[in-house]
């Protein structure tokens, strides 16, 4: 896919704007000249009307050009005020179009298809690429098409008053708009293209040590993460500044081109006067028209930087997008659960992309309705991974599993969300408020059935003694709270869900053994018809349990048949 195909995907909702945007960018380019161009002859024409007599200065019309002249400098600062707000809301609402665009592909990959890309790298990708690319539109396509619509434009006037001005024209606004530019293009590429990985690395790079900040401190480290942070930020500049150099140097060949392309016309025009073919004031008419025509070249150089940019961002959107997913969506509407819903798995096998050793050999399970099951197991042996197959995070290589009697493939992960609910043992809390941070399990609830929730894990308490109350700031991954606290948060999410099945991995972890019992009578006691596979290490959960289950060898069986 290329940025041209990425732009496709929204040209004919953007259309419109984009060529409005291009017509008042034209309009405010030819008023840019035209008030240079008449400018001259009117400055040029009162000074020779003033030298030749009274008569000729009586005989002058000053109030026409004058006219002319203000009308060019108002029209040039409307339309150009018009384009910048036409051309960047287009480049706005197509940067947000390409960023759901982005989402809806990056979403069904999660979370097995980004275990290999870098969170930073993503972030990159997601903002500052589909940036360049929503852009493209205003930083490339509209500087050459208005420079080559408006260099026509501009030989064509300079052609009517002297021919070999206008072919002089036309070929000066040729080298400066497609050679010089297609020029610094080429010689820019190689080093875009090591901008880009050196900038996605750096950001990765960043992202990680913001992550890992305590880690780096506790283990003094800090300083020479610093220090590798610092020469990437002037490998980066040093990238940037040659870029830099050679976007500046072409812009001062255009001008130095517009400055003999002046000076040429001038001659010409010389020529032309002793001829009696131009009259004098048209000399300087021609003249700063002439130095007003490159203005619409000087921004091609970085237009043509920018295509590179955008193609770069393009291709690295497409290499992040366009992965398949590694659980395939369902291809039809998911099918209508009815009670009882019963979990099934039946001679299920299951491995890991590139591991040699299964997870699951052939495992069998029944969890009735209503049922409240314990499973326990050495650590590594996958229990989690069995949260990550009734998710739908990994497909199973073998084998069926069945949530009331429907084929769990049938499902994808936003559907079984509406029916089982869990609390994982590796959770991640975004840097907000309490209120925040649960809203998100249910964005209707109000605050008595957030406190009715956080009762029930026994974080009342601590939320009332709190100086915000619901509004204390849990921080980045929850770090103002204690790994208990911050456990028991992601279990309130949970259960203000509401759904009927409720999955917990090691939800007592880190709790004394009275806030445990407290929390798992409780837990029962709010929701005593929901279905609950709890996954755990802590033997102190099973009496809250009807019956425990173990995970070894890749096979599920009952804790009192484990050879």
């Amino acid at each position: 896919m290329t940025m041209l195909t990425f732009s496709g995907l929204f040209t004919r909702a953007l259309r419109r704007p984009v060529l409005l945007g291009l017509a008042l960018a034209c309009v405010a380019a030819l008023a840019n000249f035209g008030l240079l161009f008449l400018s001259g002859w009117l400055l040029a024409g009162a000074a020779c009307a003033g030298a030749a007599g009274l008569a000729a200065q009586q005989a002058f019309n000053m109030m026409l050009p004058a006219t002319g002249v203000r009308f060019f400098a108002t029209l040039r600062i409307i339309t150009r005020y018009l384009e910048r707000l036409v051309t960047h809301d287009a480049s706005l609402r197509l940067t947000g179009r390409l960023r759901v665009w982005t989402y809806t592909k990056l979403a069904p990959q999660a979370p097995a298809g980004l275990t290999d890309k870098r969170g930073g790298d993503l972030l990159s990708r997601f903002v500052s690429d589909t940036d360049r690319v929503g852009q493209s539109y205003t930083d490339t396509f509209i500087p050459f098409a208005r420079a080559l619509l408006c260099g026509l434009v501009f030989a064509f006037i300079f052609g009517i008053f002297l021919k070999n001005a206008g072919y002089a024209l036309a070929l000066a606004m040729l080298i400066c708009c497609l050679l010089v530019p297609v020029s610094v293009g080429l010689l820019s590429a190689p080093r875009l293209r090591t901008l880009a990985t050196q900038r996605g690395a750096f950001q990765a790079d960043l992202a990680d040590t913001l992550t890992g900040l305590g880690e780096y401190l506790t283990l003094g480290a800090s300083e020479s993460r610093l220090l590798a942070l610092e020469t990437q930020q002037k490998s980066l500049q040093r990238t940037e500044r040659s870029l830099a150099t050679l976007e500046s140097g072409a812009r001062g060949l255009i001008t130095l081109i517009g400055l003999l392309t002046t000076l040429c016309v001038v001659f010409l025009a010389m020529q032309a006067f002793h001829q009696n073919i131009l009259s004098a004031p048209e000399i300087p008419m021609l003249a700063l028209g002439c130095l007003a025509a490159f203005d619409v070249a000087q921004p091609l150089p970085a237009a043509c930087q920018a295509y590179t940019r955008a193609r770069i961002a393009a291709e690295r959107l497409q290499a992040a997008c366009h992965a398949p997913p590694c659980v395939p969506a369902p291809v039809t509407p998911p099918p209508a659960l009815h009670a009882p819903l019963d979990l099934i798995l039946h001679d299920v096998s299951f491995q890991y992309p590139d591991s040699p050793n299964p997870v699951l050999h052939h495992a069998s399970l029944h969890i009735r309705q209503g049922e409240r099951v314990a499973l326990i197991g050495a650590s590594g042996v996958g229990k989690s991974s069995l949260i990550s197959l009734l998710s739908r995070f990994y497909p199973y290589q073998e084998g069926d599993i069945t949530l009331g009697g429907q084929d769990l493939r049938a499902f994808s992960t936003e559907d079984l969300a509406k029916t089982i609910s869990v609390a994982q043992q590796d959770f991640h809390l975004f840097n907000g408020t309490i209120r925040d941070t649960l809203l998100l399990a249910d964005p209707m609830a109000d605050d008595a059935r957030l406190h009715d929730a956080l009762r029930i894990v026994q974080l009342d308490g601590f939320v009332q003694h709190a100086p915000n109350g619901l509004d204390t700031l849990i921080g980045d991954e929850g770090l103002a709270l204690s790994g208990g606290q911050a456990r028991r948060l992601v279990l309130a999410q949970a259960l203000l869900r509401n759904t009927p099945w409720l999955i917990l991995d090691e939800p007592t972890e880190g709790l004394d053994q009275k806030t445990e019992y407290s929390l798992m009578q409780s837990l029962i006691s709010a929701r005593p018809d929901a279905t609950l596979l709890c996954i755990t290490h802590r033997r102190t959960l099973i009496p809250f349990m009807d019956r425990t289950l173990t995970l070894a060898g890749g096979q599920i069986c009952p804790a009192e048949e484990v050879p």
